[in-house]
C-alpha cells in the first residue's frame, strides 16, 4: 500500500509545492513509484511539474464531484518516470459549492484513492496555503503530514496553527494522521536569526525536525517557472541535493513510524 504525505502549511510562500514536487522526483529518482495531487486551485504544482493546468482534460475536481469517478482516467504522466500527476486547475476553487451538504464530503478524495489507487509507493498531496475545504481532503486522505517551516517572525505562531488543525482532523476525520516533520525553509545559516529559529524548532517536544533544511537560493524559483522540479533544472545544485537528502530521511523516518506502530 501507498504511503500517502500532505504538505500543508497555513502560510503561503514558505517552499511547500516545491517541496512537494521536489521531493516526488527525488524518489521518482530512486524508482519509487509516485503519484502527486494537486488540491490547490492556484495549480502551481500542476505547472511545476511540466503540465499546463488550463490544457489538461480531467483533473481531481472530477473524482471529488462524482465519487465513482475511476481515477485512472484522472491521472497524466509527467515528463519523468515513475513520476504521475492528478493535475489541478482554477476550477477547483468552485468545487466546495457544488458538493451537497453531506458529511462525507471530505472523504470523498480518501475513498476514491483507496478504492481505485494500487500501483504507488507514494502517494505525495498538496494542498492551499489554508485550513479551508481542500486541505482537509487531503488530511482525510493522508497518513502523514509534512510541515514547511519559512524561517520568519511568524513561522511558530503558523506552527501551531497547523497543530491545531490536526488535532481536530485527527479526532474528526482520520485517527491515523501523523506529523511525519517539520522542514525548515528559507534558511540563511550565516545569519544569527536563522541559528535562532533553527534552536528554537528542535526544542520542540515530541516533533522530528528534518536536518536537510532548505536554503535560500534562486534556483527553486528558476525551477519552478521552468516547470521542472529542482533534481532536473539544476540536478547539480545543493538545493537538489538537499531533496534528494530529504528523501532519504523521509525513507527512513516512514519506517520508523511503520515500526513503532507495530
Amino acid at each position: 500500500m501507498a504511503v500517502t504525505i500532505a504538505f500543508v502549511s497555513g502560510k503561503g510562500g514558505v517552499g511547500k509545492t516545491t517541496t512537494c514536487a521536489s521531493l516526488a522526483a527525488a524518489f521518482a529518482e530512486r524508482e519509487r513509484r509516485v503519484l502527486a495531487v494537486d488540491l490547490d486551485p492556484q495549480s502551481n504544482l500542476t505547472s511545476g511539474l511540466g503540465v499546463n493546468p488550463y490544457e489538461v482534460e480531467h483533473t481531481v475536481a472530477d473524482v471529488i464531484i462524482d465519487p465513482e469517478a475511476p481515477v485512472d482516467e484522472v491521472i497524466v504522466p509527467t515528463r519523468w518516470p515513475n513520476l504521475h500527476l492528478i493535475a489541478a486547475n482554477p476550477d477547483l476553487s468552485a468545487i466546495e459549492s457544488q458538493l451537497p451538504s453531506a458529511l462525507d464530503r471530505e472523504l470523498r478524495l480518501r475513498d476514491a484513492l483507496n478504492r481505485d489507487v494500487r500501483d504507488y509507493d507514494f502517494i505525495l498531496l498538496d494542498t492551499p496555503p489554508s485550513f479551508g475545504f481542500h486541505t482537509v481532503t487531503a488530511l482525510a486522505a493522508t497518513d502523514y503530514m509534512l510541515i514547511p517551516v519559512q524561517m520568519s517572525g511568524f513561522a511558530i505562531k503558523g506552527l501551531k496553527e497547523t497543530l491545531r488543525t490536526v488535532h481536530h482532523a485527527r479526532q474528526r476525520l482520520n485517527p491515523r494522521l501523523q506529523v511525519l516533520g517539520l522542514l525548515p525553509t528559507f534558511v540563511a545559516p550565516r545569519t544569527r536569526f536563522s541559528r535562532d529559529m533553527l534552536q528554537n524548532l528542535r526544542a520542540i517536544p515530541h516533533m522530528r525536525v528534518f536536518e536537510s533544511a532548505v536554503k535560500v537560493t534562486v534556483r527553486l524559483q528558476e525551477s519552478s517557472l521552468a516547470g521542472e522540479p529542482i533534481t532536473v533544472y539544476a540536478s547539480g545544485s545543493d538545493a537538489a541535493a538537499t531533496y534528494r537528502a530529504l528523501a532519504e530521511e523521509v525513507l527512513t523516518a516512514v519506517i520508523a513510524e511503520a515500526e513503532r506502530g507495530v
